[in-house]
């Protein structure tokens, strides 16, 4: 009986992304190749591949774990349909494999070495670069839309309302319209209220004087809004879910801000008083820099093994300090160059070929045998049934030799693909391992602070640092199922600070 499967497909946001249709008949042509019957299908249309928190792929995970599920493999179109987050893809491969559920991916290369060996962080590492370079587009588009005017999107700030502007385009089918902000009847009382905040004012009391009904967190939020009622637009301020440790709101210095884009309600003064106040309270109530703020936390170590500890701005071991900022430069320019050295490239590449072995060829002849002789056996029950008076014994033989034919079939799959992925390995070229570290090197220069931390979390095993001489190494986590380890051909010295 042929092998079940399950298709995963999710397109997302962006407009030159690869459709629900598209992916579902490639995976169905790819079925067919395989031999395999679709017995689910789960699709994410439109959906954001930087969280979990999507219908189809909840409903995936949830049927991962039914005892009536009949299907053990599942197709998906490539690695960034799982997600765009290497932690996502990783607990997902690993549910996955718990389970025996196999993980088939139509467009990943088949002859792609590296892909096998170091690829399950390199692969995904590049979903994460798109998700970014996606994500800078979008705010490219919002930009646009922000410099002619227009809403960026989303509701109209209290004391707003959204008018709503024909651009005499037309898009599939439908007139584009784009809106503006302009002042709400209730405008001039929340105009009141935030010069009264500036001014020191009570802002419970001043809001039920005003006939302002909302709640405490609403008024804050006013409050923290102060550009936009300056007539501004600004957005990046606050952190997706996956950040929410670090704090609701990003630094001002992360706000990205377009200047006059609609009628002001009070002056570029006035919402500056409101935001040194409020960051005035925020400093106070945390007066040591977050774990999360530092990029190499519990990587940093003295040579007998001491870790240096982020603390104010510095990472500390004992008297000893440096300036993390200082600290960082000189790690990432050392990554930077280590990843694309000789060194690199030439233990990266022998470390793929060394890393599988051809399965065996005598088992791999034995269980195609085995095979060819339970197909004659079934096909020869087959045409006696047509004869039997009978059938009964026929049938739970013919049920005996499928289960069989399923479980030899399974073993013969999983050591072709050994066999194959050996000879793949054997054959990479210091030319494709060259050409992946280069792209990832200029890749890193697009990651923002919490997923260049991730990345290097993967890529780097210690961060040696001698406080008395200040000199440095990198030891790199290189092809972990080998336990080879690589050392930064050259240290790295960070500079004093004047």
């Amino acid at each position: 009986m042929p092998k079940q499967a399950a298709l995963y497909c999710r397109s997302s946001k962006d407009r030159s992304a690869i459709s629900i249709q598209a992916q579902r008949h490639e995976l169905l042509a790819l079925a067919k190749t395989r031999d395999l019957i679709v017995a689910a299908e789960y699709a994410d249309a439109v959906e954001s591949g930087k969280d979990t928190d999507r219908p189809g792929f909840q409903q995936l995970l949830r049927d991962l774990k039914l005892k009536s599920r009949t299907w053990s493999a599942i197709l998906i179109y490539d690695t960034s349909r799982i997600g765009r987050r290497r932690y996502i893809a990783e607990a997902f491969r690993h549910e996955c494999k718990k389970l025996g559920i196999d993980i088939i991916f139509a467009k990943v290369p088949e002859v792609d070495p590296i892909s096998q060996v170091i690829l399950d962080s390199v692969l995904q590492a590049m979903d994460e670069v798109h998700s970014l370079m996606s994500r800078e587009k979008g705010l490219a588009g919002m930009a646009e839309n922000v410099r002619q005017g227009f809403r960026a999107g989303g509701r109209a700030p209290y004391g707003y309302r959204l008018v709503s502007i024909d651009t005499g385009q037309i898009r599939d089918g439908a007139a584009v319209t784009k809106s503006k902000l302009e002042p709400a009847a209730n405008g001039a009382k929340i105009a009141t209220w935030l010069q009264g905040r500036a001014q020191g004012k009570n802002g419970r009391l001043l809001a039920d004087q005003l006939g302002i009904d909302l709640a405490k967190s609403s008024l804050s939020h006013l409050e923290w809004s102060a550009l936009t009622y300056a007539g501004h637009t600004v957005w990046n301020v606050m952190r997706g879910k996956e950040d929410a440790g670090d704090g609701k709101r990003r630094s001002r210095s992360e706000w990205v801000m377009q200047r006059d884009t609609h009628t002001a309600l009070i002056t570029d003064e006035t919402a500056e008083t409101i935001l040194t106040r409020l960051e005035g309270k925020k400093a106070t109530r945390a007066t040591r820099t977050r774990i999360s703020d530092y990029l190499l936390a519990g990587k940093v170590m003295t040579p007998d093994g001491q870790p240096w500890h982020g603390n104010a701005g510095n990472y500390r071991v004992g008297s000893s300090n440096i300036k993390s900022a200082m600290l960082e430069e000189a790690v990432l320019q050392q990554v930077a160059i280590d990843i694309r050295g000789d060194t690199m490239v030439q233990i990266m590449t022998d470390t793929a070929r060394a890393t599988q072995q051809p399965g065996d060829s005598h088992e791999l002849q034995a269980l195609q045998a085995e095979l060819r002789d339970i197909d004659a056996r079934i096909k020869k029950l087959t045409g006696l049934l047509e004869q039997a008076d009978m059938p009964g014994p026929l049938l739970r033989r013919l049920d005996e030799l499928e289960g069989n034919r399923e479980g030899i079939a399974g073993r013969l799959a999983r050591l072709e693909e050994e066999t194959r992925r050996a000879k793949a390995l054997a054959a990479v070229k210091e030319s494709d391992v060259r050409r992946m570290l280069d792209a990832l090197a200029e890749d890193m220069a697009t990651l923002d602070r919490d997923h260049l931390k991730d990345f290097l979390g993967a890529l780097i095993e210690e961060i040696t640092l001698d406080p008395a001489t200040r000199a440095g190494a990198i030891r790199y986590r290189i092809a972990q199922r080998s336990g080879v380890k690589l050392a930064s051909p050259r240290g790295f010295e960070p500079r004093y600070s004047p």
